[in-house]
């Protein structure tokens, strides 16, 4: 009798949860929502900026204690850490809304692999030619295996997560309400109560991060009721909160003659993942509908593969856009944020052109999506799933209400995070409902 009730109160709160923006999009025939793809780049600016400090040339905390300072560490470093999370929460939660199959997952692995193989060969190649210098024997072997050799940290762990997903969210549903709950309770005083502490073990960037991400993220989605607008942004405020008191304590230990990090923006740390999921959903509950926003969100991924392949960060953040140089000048934050963004807008162009045309059009078809009986003009050929899908929305007015927001943000990437497996989206369904 108690999980029936269980059940019942898991699908109340299931409908309940489908009424923000991904689902109203639906109903306007616009295409994914702009307002999470403007979410997406902005994160992924969040994560440039925190490259630019972390891997520079000229430690941060060797500048003089100041606003510039404090920036630098708070907004910029600190900042990069929530982006992840944006990055993250918004693939899991449109996870949640299907099943997750073996086969399909280890799918989305293996073109995951090859996606990274193409980019990190473009690189490699690049820096043979034009700086070798920054281009070591280790890399260059690494750069042949990229996801399982770790050469982008994000990729790997994602690519483990894709694997154990399907384990991971079948474990979970099958605990129930009252034991998901509580094991979600149990993660957040370990990881979460412990994260204020310093010096207290913590969670670093690998795949368990994700798994504890995912593990709150499920928890909330499925047996939770939705937050109010002022529950959310007073989630955001508190963790907005701790991260001004800390760096308050930080600013008085430099004073003192302790220079370190603000402690408390580090990885997976609760007030990160309070502001990180607090703003996604935020943008959640807002739908617009862009074509040029959603375009340059399709690039977001390709931005991080290129900028933080480990080649580029000693080209870019030591040798040309060192901190120490760039302090010096006037309007010192200015130029440092105009510098990242013509830097965004260079990788995002590289991604519409040569080489990222080819990558585009040179992946194997999929037999589960293109199928004759559509009728749209869509033959298989050797476009790969995600872009055969973008090709089938662009040319199938029934299929514009679709909304799928995926890692990369990117019609021809939904491999990433699974949104591009038929036989649990929207896609395949209204598909073939007009056939």
């Amino acid at each position: 009798m108690r999980e029936k009730q269980d059940a019942e109160k898991d699908n109340r709160v299931s409908a309940k949860h489908s009424a923000p923006a991904h689902s109203r999009n639906s109903n306007r025939g616009g295409g994914r929502n702009s307002n999470i793809e403007t979410l997406r780049i902005i994160a992924m600016f969040m994560i440039l900026a925190h490259h630019f400090i972390v891997h520079n040339g000229y430690d941060v905390l060797k500048l003089p204690l100041g606003p510039e300072r404090i920036f630098f560490q708070l907004v910029m470093a600190g900042g990069g850490k929530v982006g992840v999370v944006i990055f993250f929460s918004i693939s899991t939660w449109f996870f949640l809304d299907k099943e997750q199959a073996i086969k399909s997952n280890l799918r989305r692995v293996w073109i995951m692999e090859r996606e990274l193989l193409f980019w990190s060969l473009i690189l490699v190649t690049f820096y043979l030619v034009f700086d070798r210098a920054d281009l070591s024997m280790k890399l260059m072997v690494k750069s042949v295996m990229p996801l399982s050799m770790g050469v982008w940290w994000y990729a790997t762990a994602y690519a483990i997560f894709l694997a154990l997903l399907p384990f991971l969210a079948k474990g979970l549903k099958a605990l129930g309400r009252e034991y998901h709950l509580k094991l979600a309770a149990t993660v957040l005083v370990i990881w979460g109560l412990t994260s204020f502490i310093p010096g207290a073990q913590s969670l670093t960037d690998n795949v368990f991060g994700f798994i504890y991400v995912f593990i709150l993220i499920s928890a909330y989605k499925w047996h939770m009721m939705p937050f109010t607008t002022k529950q959310v942004w007073l989630m955001t405020g508190i963790g907005l909160g701790f991260f001004l008191l800390y760096t308050a304590a930080s600013a008085t230990l430099s004073l003192l003659g302790h220079d370190m990090g603000i402690f408390i923006t580090g990885s997976w740390k609760l007030p990160v993942i309070m502001v990180g999921f607090g703003v996604f959903l935020l943008f959640d509950r807002v739908t617009f509908h862009s074509r040029v926003i959603n375009r340059i969100a399709q690039s977001a991924f390709a931005v991080y593969l290129i900028t933080d392949y480990a080649a580029s960060e000693k080209l870019l953040w030591a040798r040309l856009f060192n901190l120490q140089d760039l302090y010096q000048q006037p309007l010192a934050i200015l130029q440092i944020l105009g510098i990242l963004l013509a830097i965004y807008a260079v990788c995002t162009l590289l991604d519409f052109t040569p080489p990222g045309t080819v990558r585009r059009h040179h992946r194997p078809a999929s037999r589960a999506l293109v199928r004759p009986a559509v009728g749209q003009g869509v033959q298989p050929d050797s476009r790969s799933l995600a872009y055969a899908d973008n090709r089938l929305i662009q040319y199938s007015s029934p299929l514009k209400a679709i909304d799928n927001h995926s890692l990369a943000g990117n019609p021809r990437d939904r491999h990433l995070d699974g949104s591009a497996d038929y036989p649990y989206t929207g896609h395949y369904r209204n598909i073939k409902e007009r056939t």
